[in-house]
């Protein structure tokens, strides 16, 4: 392994198979996974529909049934700050030690590589279908969402 831990950051509004493909990526260059579940503080419903425990929840079934589970170190809330320096600050209070950052989310990278972490960004997976956006009106259109 590269690292020792990463951490991801993301909405994950719902998590899907393109959150997995970089799971599933970030697990081959590194041994553990801290995960931040980004805008835990919004009352968006249009973009953000999935309570933070619905997400940690999902994230965890997921994890447990593709056998990663054991190396999720870490699940935490990342609420929306204004300031980016204060944004990073409460993250860092937040999360355990990782050594690298892995996001494809051009802010989140920017603030990081700013700060002086390694980021690793890896493609996206099939972009035009497994979008947040695009899942969520889909869930909608099938009355799986309000």
């Amino acid at each position: 392994m590269n690292y020792q831990k990463a951490l991801i950051i993301g909405r994950f509004q719902p998590f899907h198979k393109g959150h997995l493909f970089v799971v599933h990526e970030a697990l081959k260059q590194v041994e553990n996974l801290i995960i931040g579940i980004g805008s835990t503080n919004t009352q968006d419903k249009e973009n953000n529909p999935f309570s933070v425990e619905q997400v940690r929840t999902s994230i965890q079934k997921v994890a447990k049934k593709e056998g990663w589970y054991d190396r999720i170190v870490q699940i935490f809330d990342v609420p929306d700050i204004p300031s980016d320096n204060e944004w990073l600050q409460d993250v860092l209070d937040r999360a355990k030690e990782f050594d690298v950052v892995i996001s494809n989310n051009d802010w989140v990278t920017g603030i990081f590589r700013g700060a002086g972490y390694e980021v690793i960004e890896f493609p996206f997976y099939k972009r035009h279908i497994y979008e947040g956006k695009k899942i969520r009106a889909g869930m909608r259109k099938k009355g799986e969402l309000i």
